[in-house]
């Protein structure tokens, strides 16, 4: 099983979106995905025409109110079955929130997450993919740590480009002060029209910064803003789209790495 994390320091750069579309891609290809939504707005639910729940909250606090150890049994209650085929969703809700201020005051070590994946391990998912919350420190430190890929969204505008590069720093830190053992799979910019000097311009930007890491990026789209208030990915949208094409590219790529 591998682990993935989506994440930046900055919200609205398309994290939910590659998630739940690049973790569709994946089962396409015939794998077994569980999407685990840490973000506590619980997007990823919405986007796969689910309802927000406290399933990641009962994970993650279970170990603070049972003696009994966590088993795939127990987990299984609070998985959720999506309408695409070898998709799974671990929701999340305002609860997430309110756990990671629990987490933070029983000062919870930097494994938390990746203990707690020890009985998901045994449920036969080939990908976990984790949606992070876009606040620095807590769940998206935890998850990012227990990660063995993280891949940096990032729509193509002057602050997210910031946000990339204090994430990279903070990848930095975690393996010097952390021993995190995972690594950077790369940058995945979101929201690229060619026809804006911005984008380009940001574009250029980040691949001289991070030469070899920028994934090819992801087209704005009307498609994908649909698909998601719709609660379908891409491929249920329309699979022989740009953006399906260019999550499916991406799929492939990191299955490579992964």
């Amino acid at each position: 099983m591998k682990t993935i994390a989506f994440a930046n320091q900055k919200g609205g750069t398309g994290k939910t979106t590659s998630a739940i579309n690049l973790g569709h891609a994946l089962a396409r290809m015939g794998r077994r995905i569980l999407v685990i939504d840490f973000d506590p707005q619980g997007h990823a639910a919405v986007s796969l025409n689910l309802d927000t729940e406290p399933g990641v909250a009962n994970w993650l606090m279970y170990p603070s109110f049972n003696t009994a150890p966590l088993t795939p049994e127990i987990i299984q209650q609070w998985l959720r079955t999506t309408s695409c085929e070898n998709l799974f969703l671990l929701p999340g809700n305002q609860m997430t929130a309110k756990t990671q201020r629990l987490l933070a005051i029983e000062e919870a070590p930097i494994s938390t997450i990746r203990d707690l994946l020890q009985p998901v391990r045994r449920m036969g998912f080939d990908y976990v993919l984790f949606d992070t919350p876009p606040s620095t420190g807590g769940l998206q430190e935890m998850a990012a740590w227990a990660a063995d890929l993280v891949v940096i969204v990032t729509s193509l505008d002057y602050l997210s480009a910031d946000g990339v590069s204090n994430f990279v720093e903070m990848l930095g830190v975690l393996r010097s002060q952390k021993k995190w053992s995972g690594k950077l799979a790369g940058i995945l910019p979101t929201f690229y029209d060619e026809q804006t000097r911005t984008t380009r311009e940001q574009m250029a930007h980040l691949e001289k910064a991070f030469p070899g890491q920028v994934f090819t990026p992801i087209h704005r789209a009307t498609l994908l803003r649909e698909a998601s208030a719709e609660g379908q990915t891409i491929f249920q949208k329309d699979a022989r789209s740009r953006p399906a094409q260019e999550y499916e590219a991406l799929a492939q790529r990191l299955a490579k790495l992964a």
